[in-house]
């Protein structure tokens, strides 16, 4: 029992102190944050590309708003692999609600394993303009997204946004938004832009041309990542948006919830193996102070440890709700809350064995942060 106890209050501690460091940097995010103010400076011409692949649900809302912008000069290059893709139907029906913005369709992909950054790089080929903005299709923006791109790279050469999902309505959604707004969120406040998320990415061509464009991380599953620590080394350090990325993610059943977190999982082990060592004590947590409380005759410590950890999360939920989703949907989310205790040391196991991944129909083979083709 008292290895239990003594894993338990290490867990916890590094847990508490982890949110005690990030709690000071969400209250700053969020007080800075551009929800309705228009930023002012200067505004570059931008080519911005979205890799499209099936038509999600809400995608052709999705489009319309990064077509509808408050931005003098841009363009949009929608990637594809295929021609007969399904999302190419809602690209256009966005399009021609907006005529006057320049669109491309632009279909087939360089040798890069990765088939996010294949496309990317052949919509770098094509793009026009030196900045570049890519783009995921399940983000909704609002009139002003490319405004605070264009903010952000008055500071530094790359700019990330940080994904907040809203509009769950399954229990997988709700389950994925706990990991993302959450963990997620916190998590890219403390590493200050070492680490950027590829909802959507702006950076000058120049910059990304130092390192050999896209096609440097071609080979990367965790390419947005890789992609900032590559630009970083080459003397372009990343700086956060003030904008969230918001992602309309409304369904995803439980099953499809666990592959995905279970690849990101083994995804972090093969980039990053010290940071996933040190993701066992938050993903663990919650399970043996709960355990603690619960067998322990000495249990009072663990048990308000256990609900100070669950206090801060329900906070910062409330908090993002409030400030970025707007439609209750995280406040809804708070529910699965319990099965996170259980369902965070499964995905942190699910990512220690296996090294296979499958992603938009392939099945990948990760080593050391690369990633290849699994022979069929």
């Amino acid at each position: 029992m008292q290895v239990l106890e003594i894993a338990a209050l290490i867990a916890g501690g590094f847990t508490l102190l982890r949110f005690a460091v990030s709690l000071p940097l969400v209250v700053r995010y969020f007080r800075r944050a551009r929800v309705h103010t228009i930023p002012r400076g200067e505004t570059p011409p931008m080519s911005v590309l979205v890799p499209l692949y099936g038509a999600d649900p809400g995608l052709e809302q999705n489009l319309e708003g990064l077509l509808r912008q408050n931005y003098p000069d841009f363009e949009v290059l929608f990637l594809h692999e295929v021609p007969d893709d399904p999302a190419l139907a809602a690209a256009r029906a966005a399009a021609e609600r907006v005529p006057d913005v320049p669109v491309r369709y632009v279909q087939g992909r360089t040798d890069a394993v990765n088939p996010k950054v294949a496309v990317l790089a052949r919509g770098q080929q094509e793009a026009r303009h030196d900045i570049l903005v890519s783009v995921d299709a399940d983000v909704r923006p609002d009139a002003l997204y490319l405004r605070d791109v264009a903010n952000g790279l008055m500071e530094r050469d790359i700019v990330g946004f940080p994904p907040v999902l809203f509009g769950m309505q399954t229990a997988g959604a709700r389950m994925l938004a706990l990991f993302v707004n959450i963990e997620g969120f916190t998590a890219l406040l403390v590493g200050r832009g070492l680490w950027i998320p590829g909802a959507t990415i702006g950076v000058r061509r120049a910059a990304l041309q130092s390192i050999g464009g896209y096609q440097a991380v071609g080979d990367r599953m965790a390419d947005d990542a890789d992609l900032a620590a590559a630009l970083r080394r080459a003397g372009h350090p990343a700086v956060l948006s003030r904008r969230a990325a918001r992602c309309y993610t409304p369904g995803g059943s439980l099953r499809e919830t666990a592959v995905l977190m279970a690849r990101w999982a083994r995804t972090v082990r093969g980039a990053a193996p010290v940071l996933y060592a040190v993701g066992f004590l938050p993903a663990f947590a919650p399970l043996l102070l709960l355990a603690t409380a619960l067998l322990s005759p000495h249990g009072v410590l663990a048990l308000a440890a256990f609900a100070l950890h669950n206090a801060m999360r329900i906070g910062l939920s409330v908090a993002i709700d409030l400030r970025f989703c707007w439609d209750r949907s995280m406040l809804r989310s708070l529910r699965m809350l319990p099965l996170m205790w259980f369902a965070e040391p499964l995905v942190w196991l699910a990512g220690l064995w296996g090294r296979t991944v499958v992603w938009r129909g392939r099945t990948y083979r990760l080593r050391g942060g690369r990633v290849s083709l699994a022979a069929p």
